[in-house]
């Protein structure tokens, strides 16, 4: 059996659940969400090629009261939904997306006939358009169920784009490997990410699914580098899944650092709840070294019920950058805070804000105000481009 078709068969391996819920038809009667199961995170995605897959399962019967995925499964053991959510209710990201390719609050996937499309919705549990205008996505499959491209269409079911200024992934299959192209609206080819430069790149999953090697095949198909120097990214996952390492080389083979951290070691630190809790990055003969931002590391801290509380950066001798802490409503599933304080407490103007003190978060029907503050909280007004030159 083929690598790719591992990767397609692991959504019925997701369909081994230990939590029996309610039967629920859906919209069209065709299928019934007739069991769930409870995630802490979700593993990393770089392409939308790849299912969505819980990691770090959480044994209960009932809602846990800390941030968590739910799964819920037809029949037939094919997700039907995710929502992240606290208790029963559905929550925003709250900075602790796990995944890429996660931009909602909630996503609900109905099964056609050589067809899967993904709806999205907000912590209201309305349909909504996410990462750009993107209101739905539709998979093309091929007679084995293998996704062949995806497409993003607006609320009025017109061609779109996400916010990578994408339209279109398209997906083709040799030599036991995946290699993708992504297109604007217009046709032309598009990178990975805006910062990440890849164009076509081949995709080499290991025999658990999981994505290692991503090498970068440019816009005339074969090995090349990108303006950093790089051409190909290792992947490496813990025994939990998490996504602990990247790796960066060139065409060749040779370790570089490039693309847009300039590192070529990359390492995510969790941990025992799979909470993201440090960010690192080391050059080819080991050493640790900043990223291409300026900050020599990251450090992270969450509270109880999941959510990020703390975040550090600190430079090359150890000092603090920057120490921001965001808040909470009561309920702890609305993120309405971010403050940066020194270490007496006081809020302090911070790079990680723009040059502000602190950012707060209004909710409306209508969607998120976004407030900045002076550390004597009097509204901050950003400079403007001549402020900066």
């Amino acid at each position: 059996m083929t690598n790719y078709l591992k990767l397609v068969l692991l959504c019925i391996t997701m369909a081994l659940i230990s939590f029996e819920g309610a039967v629920i038809a859906d919209e069209a009667g065709k299928s019934k969400i007739v069991s769930s199961k409870f995630f802490r995170h979700i593993m990393f995605r770089e392409t939308p090629f790849a299912s969505y897959r819980g990691i770090y399962p959480v044994d209960s019967k009932t809602t846990p009261d800390f941030a968590h995925y739910k799964f819920s499964y037809d029949e037939q053991g094919r997700v039907r939904e995710i929502q992240y959510q606290i208790n029963d209710r559905i929550i925003r990201g709250n900075e602790v997306w796990d995944s890429f390719i996660w931009f909602a609050p909630k996503v609900k996937i109905d099964y056609q006939p050589n067809k899967e499309v993904h709806t999205y919705f907000n912590s209201r549990n309305e349909p909504f358009t996410a990462h750009g205008n993107v209101f739905k996505a539709v998979y093309q499959l091929d007679d084995k169920g293998q996704r062949t491209s995806l497409k993003f269409y607006d609320e009025k079911g017109e061609l779109s784009e996400n916010a990578w200024n994408i339209h279109r992934y398209e997906w083709r299959f040799a030599n036991n490997k995946v290699y993708e192209k992504r297109f604007d609206i217009k046709g032309e080819q598009r990178p990975l990410r805006p910062e990440f430069r890849f164009f076509e790149v081949e995709l080499d999953y290991d025999n658990d699914g999981k994505l290692t090697f991503l090498k970068n095949l440019g816009l005339e198909g074969k090995p090349t580098n990108n303006d950093s120097g790089a051409g190909i990214d290792r992947i490496v996952y813990d025994h939990n899944g998490n996504f602990t390492r990247w790796q960066v080389y060139d065409k060749d083979g040779n370790p570089v650092e490039g693309n847009r951290p300039m590192v070529h070691v990359g390492e995510h630190m969790y941990d025992q709840y799979g909470n993201k809790v440090g960010l690192r990055g080391f050059d080819r003969f080991g050493k640790q070294i900043g990223f291409s931002w300026g900050v020599f590391e990251h450090v992270r801290a969450y509270n109880e019920h999941g959510n990020m509380s703390e975040q550090v950066m600190l430079n090359d001798a150890g000092e603090v950058m920057g120490h921001v802490f965001m808040e909470y409503a009561d309920t702890n599933d609305t993120f309405s805070w971010l403050k940066s304080k020194d270490k007496s407490g006081n809020l302090v103007a911070t790079p990680m804000l723009g040059g502000a003190a602190a950012l707060q978060f209004v909710y409306s029907d209508s969607g998120v105000e976004r407030k900045l503050f002076n550390a004597d909280m009097t509204p901050y007004t950003p400079p403007t481009q001549s402020e900066t030159d």
